[in-house]
């Protein structure tokens, strides 16, 4: 099923918390040994925080925590500071995805290279084979004349001695009894009369020869399964980070909107949003429009639409 996202032409550009932080750092005029002092943090730990090098090793809380002290000493949103480093879980998954499908890809040529020096080494061993075949002709044909020629010799010293015998033969030498006629006859038409007695009729042929069609075909028929879209706009009166997962668990809109920025969703119900500052998002669900005021003034807010009731 296809799933629509319609935005403005206009490019969301996402900062990560290192070059906020390091930039608000830079206003106020601070060094990265001061701030260390400040927050009594090691000079390395600032410069890995700036430089977005996070220990994988330590529980995310610890870099949560980290990255709010470091906000509130250069007067930075937290909320939009613990957003940012949010995205950087997503951008490193789609990292992950694309090196993934890299090798994928390069394991295919890899593999499409071995296949055409499987096909030269085969052509190889096939032009070989036919150049030994046509060499070892001429010495066939070679060895061939000799034995001929040997034979033709040896056969025409064989005729050479009897032909003075048969001048002493008499006129009737091509005379044979005709018993020995007989006995021939005989023997040809038994050979014939058995050939006919054991070919086979051609009934039994014919029989042989017609295929089984007891068998049926199984005919196998799959229906497909249609479902509706649902719509969603978003409008937004500042700049709000958001998050939106379709019910088939794909992201469909994710990033920070700037203030006037509206967006139309559609796709496969249920929504699950998650906003980072819910009093400055209005939306419109199916034509109905969202009570935003029940949630915490600049806290994440996460829901599912629709409302469950």
């Amino acid at each position: 099923m296809s799933k629509k996202v319609k935005e403005l032409p206009e490019d969301i550009e996402v900062i990560g918390p290192g070059q906020m932080l390091a930039e608000a750092r830079d206003a106020m005029g601070l060094t990265q040994k001061e701030v260390a002092a400040k927050l009594n943090f090691r000079v390395a730990l600032v410069d890995e925080i700036e430089h977005e090098l996070f220990d994988k090793s330590l529980p995310d809380t610890f870099n949560r925590g980290y990255l709010k002290n470091y906000a509130k000493l250069v007067g930075v949103s937290e909320q939009d500071v613990l957003a940012s480093y949010e995205m950087l879980g997503v951008a490193a998954k789609q990292r992950t995805e694309m090196q993934s499908f890299s090798k994928i890809t390069e394991k295919q040529a890899q593999n499409s290279r071995l296949m055409w020096i499987t096909y030269l080494i085969l052509a190889a061993l096939v032009a070989s084979s036919i150049l030994y075949y046509l060499q070892d002709i001429p010495s066939k044909a070679a060895t061939k004349t000799v034995a001929n020629t040997t034979n033709s010799k040896a056969n025409t010293d064989e005729t050479a001695q009897p032909t003075e015998k048969a001048e002493e033969l008499p006129e009737q030498s091509n005379y044979q009894p005709e018993s020995t006629l007989n006995t021939v006859k005989g023997k040809t038409s038994d050979n014939v009369d058995d050939k006919f007695i054991n070919q086979p009729e051609e009934g039994d042929i014919a029989q042989a020869i017609v295929p089984d069609n007891s068998i049926e075909p199984v005919l196998e028929i799959i229906t497909p399964v249609e479902s509706s879209d649902i719509t969603a706009i978003f409008s937004f009166a500042g700049d709000c980070w958001v998050n939106i997962y379709d019910g088939n668990g794909e992201r469909i809109a994710w990033g920070i909107k700037k203030a006037g920025y509206v967006m139309e969703l559609k796709g496969v119900a249920p929504f699950k949003v998650t906003v980072g500052k819910p009093e400055l998002v209005a939306i419109d669900f199916n034509g109905e429009s969202i009570d935003m005021s029940k949630f915490n003034v600049g806290n994440i807010a996460k829901f599912t639409l629709p409302e469950s009731p």
